[in-house]
């Protein structure tokens, strides 16, 4: 869909969902001219957004070159700019910190495979490296002794999702965008395929040029799309820990997806577990073990340490593990913001930027193809039943 400046400073703009990726692109939206309404069944951010570790670690993320990895670089090169501009609009310092990564690697086999992790990583000019016990411990000097050696990712980064989860409202509206809360949207509407609004579940009507689909693990709830669309919910729960003592900034892993993330206020988060029982937003006795054992296998100072807090969160995790990018072909105005999983916050800056540009001009230089909703060949177009009007 192309689109003038002109006509783009017009759009009526609803985005379904008030996570990160949806309140990125509402953010991206109004800095475009584009009038913008998100509307979410929760206040933004307290969902998958303000559950999350807040880590941005592309390389981490990435063992092999999977179509999303360049995005995620990038996007990782992105965030200093964005968090700023987040900080300016809602007065809040989200604490950006570059401290690096460690991942163990517990054995050979390990070691090997980050060995040709790296090798790939240098082809495209990334750091890292591999360290032996010692080395490891001068950039966090708490971590245990037992692995063979660790995998060095100096770049990696986190920010304090929590503070950013609890500022989105105020930065959407301080970009002139409005935020409606509290009812669910039960269905997009649509005229002759074209986009005309959304209705939300207790009958309230949303007019909009164009509608942008970032609800996260409830996005294939959303009624009037032209197909099915394969996100499903993965529950991760987490852990909060008092830390004994203060703990340097480094992010802490392993290759198993377990992770120790330091903040600035002494404690540390735990990460975390991949669950498919659908919209069960339940913790358990036995995550929480598993999830504290691995916090001291990584860092012993942790073994004893206090647990604060223990939650879940949802993410929404697409079919092929991709996020959905872009326009729907098969209705004018409609386009999608979500499946990212546990990359949602790392690539949200782009897909914000994906979408408005798209939206308000229909190119952009950013590769998104890969990540279009047309790839799902087994979820093809459907009649949209019930949405006209």
């Amino acid at each position: 869909m192309t689109r003038s400046s002109a006509q783009s400073a017009r759009l009526e703009v609803v985005v379904i969902g008030g996570g990160i990726s949806g309140c990125a692109a509402a953010i991206e939206l109004q800095t475009r001219g584009a009038r913008v309404t998100v509307v979410d069944r929760r206040q933004p951010g307290t969902g998958a957004t303000g559950a999350s570790g807040g880590m941005l670690t592309p390389q981490y993320e990435s063992p092999s070159p999977t179509p999303d990895f360049l995005l995620g670089v990038k996007s990782r090169e992105a965030w200093p700019t964005f968090a700023e501009q987040l900080e300016h609009l809602c007065g809040s310092d989200l604490t950006l910190r570059t401290d690096g990564m460690l991942v163990a690697n517990w054995d050979s086999i390990e070691e090997e495979g980050a060995r040709k992790t790296l090798a790939f990583h240098r082809d495209l000019g990334l750091r890292g490296d591999i360290l032996g016990p010692d080395d490891a411990r001068r950039h966090h000097p708490g971590v245990a002794p037992d692995p063979k050696s660790w995998l060095w990712l100096p770049d990696e980064a986190q920010l304090d999702i929590q503070r950013l989860a609890n500022a989105l409202t105020a930065a959407v509206q301080a970009a002139g965008g409005c935020v409606s809360s509290g009812s669910a949207v039960e269905a997009v509407r649509s005229v002759s395929g074209q986009v005309t609004g959304v209705r939300t579940e207790d009958g309230r009507e949303f007019p909009a040029d164009v509608v942008v689909v970032a609800a996260g693990a409830w996005s294939g709830q959303v009624g009037g799309l032209p197909r099915a669309l394969p996100v499903r919910p993965v529950r991760g729960q987490m852990l909060r820990l008092r830390a004994p003592v203060m703990l340097p900034g480094t992010i802490v892993a392993a290759h198993r997806g377990h992770y120790l993330v330091p903040r600035a206020d002494g404690t540390v988060l735990v990460g975390s577990t991949m669950e498919d029982v659908g919209f069960d937003p339940g913790v358990s006795v036995e995550a929480r073990r598993t999830l504290a054992g691995a916090a001291g296998a990584l860092i012993p100072s942790l073994g004893e340490a206090e647990v604060l807090e223990h939650w879940s969160g949802f993410r929404p995790l697409s079919s092929d593990d991709l996020p959905i990018v872009g326009p729907d072909p098969a209705i004018e105005g409609l386009f999608y913001a979500t499946g990212a999983g546990r990359r949602g916050i790392l690539l949200a800056p782009l897909i914000g930027r994906i979408v408005a540009e798209l939206v308000t001009t229909g190119v952009t230089e950013l590769e998104w193809e890969e990540f279009s909703v047309t790839r799902f060949s087994d979820h093809p177009p459907r009649t949209a039943r019930g949405t006209e009007g």
